[in-house]
């Protein structure tokens, strides 16, 4: 029911976007269509959520589904507000003191942690784990936001990342359940039907930490964990330094892999 609730959702926003001609943003080709459009996920994902913790009433799923409602609306307000004035954490930082204006990207900074603090703090009851999580959770939304530069990469990063984890992963039906949420998007998205925009990839991000950490089921992974977090963080900092469009590009394997299934 959920997936069919997705994707009536997904007609409707892009049908109405379109016509009203609101949210339309140039892709990487110059190609005009809906942004943001990870809006739909976040909802859909939030009220599944909720669906669960009202029959199982164990309180992790509603402080997931309180998180991904979170998570992305303040990416969706990045993309409805944003722009590219400001860049980095440095330049949003420069950006409130020097011109004294709080960008959104910058608001993102902040709330995201913030969600992820207090609701990892109010599970554990653990300061060391929270901040441990806090960064691992935010770097991972950081990250997932990078890659949503090309249709379809955002997910496939996932998919890639969740198949080298996947040993080491808990495979319960709800997080099976939340991948299976993410097909009709990945198609449209790879199909240049919309775009994710932060409200999409935000959440890509936050999936990825809550399945690797297993956040769902309370018994946080803390061996993936560490492990998963010198990647997120190592990748976070080369970013700061190489083009992942340009490695990608130059190389056959991550190209092939980035170019499957799109549109020439």
């Amino acid at each position: 029911m959920s997936i069919l609730t997705e994707i009536l959702f997904l007609h409707v926003s892009v049908m109405y976007f379109k016509k009203k001609e609101r949210l339309l943003k140039q892709n990487y080709k110059g190609k005009k269509i809906p942004c943001g459009i990870g809006i739909v996920l976040g909802f859909v994902s939030a009220f599944y959520t909720f669906f669960i913790y009202y029959y199982v009433s164990k309180i992790n799923f509603l402080v997931i589904g309180l998180s991904f409602l979170a998570i992305s609306a303040v990416g969706f307000i990045d993309d409805i507000f944003g722009d590219n004035r400001s860049k980095g954490f440095k330049g949003h930082i420069k950006r409130l003191f020097n011109e004294h204006e709080l960008s959104t990207g910058l608001l993102k900074m902040i709330v995201i942690p913030f969600v992820l603090f207090t609701g990892i703090l109010y599970l554990t009851e653990d300061m060391f784990k929270a901040v441990l999580y806090t960064i691992f959770g935010s770097l991972s939304v950081n990250l997932f936001n990078l890659f949503d530069l090309r249709p379809g990469r955002c997910i496939k990063a996932l998919f890639v990342f969740l198949v080298l984890f996947g040993f080491f992963i808990n495979w319960s039906p709800f997080c099976i359940s939340l991948l299976i949420l993410l097909v009709p998007i990945f198609i449209g998205d790879i199909k240049e039907v919309f775009m994710l925009g932060d409200a999409g990839s935000n959440l890509i991000g936050y999936i990825f930490f809550i399945i690797t950490s297993e956040l769902y089921s309370r018994s946080l992974n803390s061996i993936v964990v560490w492990i998963a977090l010198l990647i997120v963080a190592a990748l976070n900092l080369a970013s700061e330094y190489i083009s992942f469009s340009e490695v990608i590009e130059k190389n056959k394997i991550l190209k092939y892999i980035d170019d499957l299934g799109r549109k020439n």
